[in-house]
């Protein structure tokens, strides 16, 4: 007589392999074989390359031992010590997407700021592992709010790294991060205050936007008045004196009157900027509250162009001028 089979729920299935093994949950970690070979000795001198197969062929055309180089590195910074947005994944994960899909730039996103100091620069031959600042060729800062924690040395490599020619890129947080350093505040060209359109009402509000400069890879394809759904910010120590202005609030179709207070006296907000900082290019937006602004395309088009630009891979250096 056959006896039915019955199917095993997962437990049962690992404690019946636990049982074969001669084991069972509750028997001695004693009683599990742990193996008896205990790696190579330390006098063993340098590992031998076992040569392949007859026969066999790379998995790549690139040559052994060495990676092919991608045109520029990235170095994403997505750590918030202050308010955490929730669309910081997928900004994040857009800028992998966008490196990707055009070929332009690796990506190597970090939570933490370990990788703010002045070392790298040196030749790699086994994929890309960055240590410092000097492997990268732009920075993007992925609404990376609050005192990250620098100390001096990280202060420094940082604003050195941008003097020296590096990119940088701030997407909306960015712009309220460190706000008691004044010369980060400096180097992205204003600081958060508010956003005192914003409120439970309205978490995304309707902004009326005027594209400054459609002259620039960042702004030729939008239109010159639009509609932006957003958090945006009012920000403090801006000046067109050393940014050039290519998105600003439309004050014309923007009631500005109940709220005077929190505002600057010219009522002059700008949205997204670009600067010179030493030999770096420093573009800065506050666009990019919720996760979906990351699947809007004029959204993502703005930001993968700011960061090519920031890259010098195209358009010109800023050229600020006053208000218009």
């Amino acid at each position: 007589m056959h006896l039915p089979i019955r199917r095993r729920g997962a437990a049962g299935a690992l404690l019946a392999a636990l049982v074969l093994a001669g084991t069972t949950a509750g028997a001695s970690a004693q009683a599990v074989s742990k193996g008896t070979w205990a790696g190579p000795p330390a006098n063993a001198g340098p590992i031998a390359v076992t040569p392949p197969p007859p026969g066999a062929t790379p998995a790549s055309p690139v040559p052994a031992g060495q990676r092919a180089p991608s045109p520029k590195h990235v170095l994403v910074l997505g750590g918030a010590r202050g308010w955490h947005h929730d669309s910081i994944p997928a900004g994040m994960a857009a800028i992998y997407d966008w490196g990707r899909a055009t070929h332009l730039w690796d990506t190597e996103m970090r939570t933490e700021f370990s990788l703010v100091n002045g070392r790298g620069g040196q030749p790699m031959t086994a994929g890309f592992q960055p240590v410092g600042l000097r492997d990268f060729d732009a920075i993007v800062v992925v609404s990376a709010t609050g005192d990250w924690g620098l100390d001096e040395a990280q202060k420094a490599a940082l604003l050195d790294f941008v003097r020296a020619g590096g990119g940088f890129v701030a997407i909306h947080g960015g712009v309220d991060a460190n706000l008691g350093w004044k010369d980060y505040v400096d180097m992205v060209g204003g600081a958060f205050v508010s956003h005192p359109f914003n409120n439970q009402q309205w978490p995304l509000f309707p902004f009326p936007l005027r594209t400054e400069n459609r002259d620039t890879p960042m702004t030729a394809f939008l239109p010159a008045r639009w509609i932006r759904q957003d958090e945006l910010y009012v920000v403090r120590n801006f000046s067109r004196a050393d940014s050039e202005v290519l998105l600003s609030m439309d004050g014309g179709r923007l009631d500005m009157t109940r709220i005077p207070e929190q505002l600057p006296p010219d009522r002059d907000i700008p949205v997204a900027w670009i600067r010179q900082y030493g030999k770096g290019r420093v573009f800065a937006s506050t666009i990019g509250h919720a996760k979906e602004a990351f699947d809007d395309p004029d959204v993502a088009r703005m930001y993968t162009e700011a960061i090519r630009w920031a890259l010098r891979l195209s358009g010109d250096d800023a050229r600020p001028h006053p208000r218009r």
